[in-house]
């Protein structure tokens, strides 16, 4: 996944010793935060003579110096998921070095320019990927931190929404003790008011569209409450002319745009008129419209909507695979779940007649008859979302990523325990083929030191990246065995994604390493996993 927090500043306005003092404050707070973060930098290993990169328990690297200092977070240390690397330097030259174009003094406006593309702010202090992971909320955190401080000259963006940066200010709030304001774009009355001193009428609505975050259905919601006039109407009745000269007016596209209508308080005859009767167009046919208005839900009940529309709340938060599925399976058949809003039969009806005269009751029994098909669906569906989503949560945990992690060996899934299964039966056949092949070899192996320098040689050789807490394991093991076996596993050569993910978790997680290293000694299991693996040969390089 593609999930990442963006921060864009402007080192004209900002002043050097403030910005220094917003360093030292989002550095106590990323320091602080719950679940505990990951750095990144380098160690110099004793016996080994190179430094070696690690996930680090501190964040802050070159602390002495001001001109290098800065802090750098990559992962957490509950989950050990790990992605791309946010930092941040205490020193404002380093970004004013890189200062590119910002002409209007504001770079909220700025980024609002046409045709501005990905270049949306002079200077790039990060934007690393998160994939969604724990730690990109303490990201989000830092950088409306920093916009807070910067107001004109910092601005937080990318694959973010209202609803991971509510959850980012809950989370940060105890630490602070305060509540960290909304980023402007995804602040629709601050942001209008920002851009409305430089854009005329005309351009205003397409500035805002460039910059505000969210997604479609809320881009429109903003614009139809804040400009409560014609013009944001003609906008909307643009957009759905557009998906009717496409022949989408009945896509999910379509009915989020009603949805938007309708939950920005704008009322259901209008809607009618502009989509059904205006001469611009897109002139739909009535009963196509009540097919679109039906899938809004806005004529099912609300306790028959209710167990479903409650599971929007979960997907404001970017957490991977398991929210990103449900969103997709959500999003694919039950659209209506984001309407905020319910319309008694005996109004809407009224809503059609005055609008479609003669035509109206039979559209309302229309209305009738698709709203009851949809909420016996729903009342069906309810059970069975919730059980497809809880499989999914399955799966999601169920993986060679999550193993380093794992709190005991009992709670593996299915997928899990076969690969650890293999991976510590291939570690078993390769340490028995190290002590049979060479006495020099055997004699490193039944010394933990020598072992020690040959393991880190290898780990360093295979760029197999740990965290300080495993390097710290590492160099305090004594038992040869285990040095051995770790030397044996690391020798495996294990390219595929999941073999390695596997190597890591037996370096990461004692009680894992420790179940694995047990089936060398259980004849049955080697035997079993062996017959499984179809040779023995099958285990080797």
């Amino acid at each position: 996944m593609g999930v990442h927090v963006i921060l864009d500043i402007d080192p004209r306005g900002i002043d050097e010793a403030e910005w220094a003092a917003t360093y030292e404050e989002t550095l106590a707070l990323v320091s602080a935060w719950q679940p505990r973060l990951l750095g990144w930098g380098w160690r110099a290993i004793e016996g080994v003579r190179v430094r070696v990169p690690m996930y680090m328990r501190s964040l802050g690297r070159d602390v002495d110096d001001p001109k290098r200092a800065r802090w750098h977070v990559v992962g957490d240390r509950d989950s050990l998921q790990t992605a791309e690397g946010q930092v941040f330097y205490r020193d404002l030259g380093r970004y004013a070095a890189q200062l590119g174009e910002c002409p209007d003094g504001d770079i909220v406006v700025t980024a609002a320019m046409p045709d501005r593309g990905d270049t949306s702010g002079p200077v790039r202090v990060f934007s690393g990927r998160t994939r969604g992971y724990p730690y990109h909320f303490a990201v989000l955190a830092a950088a409306m931190l920093i916009e807070e401080r910067f107001p004109q000259h910092a601005m937080v963006w990318g694959e973010i929404d209202r609803g991971q940066v509510e959850q980012a200010r809950r989370l940060s709030a105890p630490l602070l003790g305060r509540e960290l304001p909304l980023p402007v774009r995804v602040d629709a009355p601050r942001l209008i008011e920002r851009l409305r001193a430089r854009y005329a009428a005309g351009a205003l609505f397409g500035a805002f569209k460039r910059v505000f975050l969210g997604e479609a259905g809320e881009r429109y919601e903003a614009v139809l409450r804040v400009f409560p006039g014609e013009d944001a109407a003609k906008e909307w009745q643009r957009a759905l002319r557009a998906f009717a000269e496409s022949r989408s007016q009945a896509s999910s596209d379509a009915v989020r745009l009603v949805i938007a209508w309708l939950n920005a308080g704008r009322g259901l005859r209008e809607a009618c008129r502009l989509a059904c009767l205006a001469p611009e167009g897109p002139r739909i046919s009535p009963e196509e419209f009540i097919g679109i208005l039906a899938s809004t839900w806005v004529a099912v009940p609300p306790p028959a909507r209710g167990p479903l529309s409650a599971l929007c709340k979960p997907l404001e938060t970017p957490h991977p695979t398991a929210s990103w599925c449900g969103a997709l399976f959500l999003d694919a058949t039950m659209t209506g779940r984001r309407l905020r809003i319910h319309i008694e039969p005996a109004a809407l009806s009224a809503d059609l007649s005055a609008v479609f005269g003669d035509r109206g009751p039979a559209l309302a029994e229309q209305l009738r008859e698709e709203s009851a098909k949809l909420e016996a669906q729903l009342r069906e569906l309810a059970d069975d979302t919730n059980t497809i989503l809880a499989e999914i949560g399955g799966a999601a945990s169920d993986t060679t990523e999550a193993l380093a992690a794992l709190c005991s060996a009992e709670a593996m899934g299915p997928q899990q325990r076969t690969w650890v299964r293999a991976m510590a039966w291939r570690a078993a056949k390769a340490l028995a083929r190290l002590r049979d092949g060479d006495p020099k070899m055997a004699g490193i192996l039944d010394d933990a030191a020598q072992g020690k320098r040959l393991l880190a040689e290898l780990l360093i050789e295979r760029q197999f990246l740990l965290t300080e807490d495993a390097w710290d394991g590492v160099l305090a093991e004594r038992e040869p065995e285990v040095v051995a076996w770790w030397i044996a596993l690391v020798g495996l050569r294990a390219s595929e994604l999941d073999a390695s993910e596997v190597c890591r978790a037996f370096l990461e997680n004692a009680e894992l390493r420790a179940y694995a290293m047990a089936i060398r000694r259980d004849e049955a299991a080697m035997r079993e996993i062996g017959e499984l693996a179809g040779t023995e040969s099958a285990g080797g390089e």
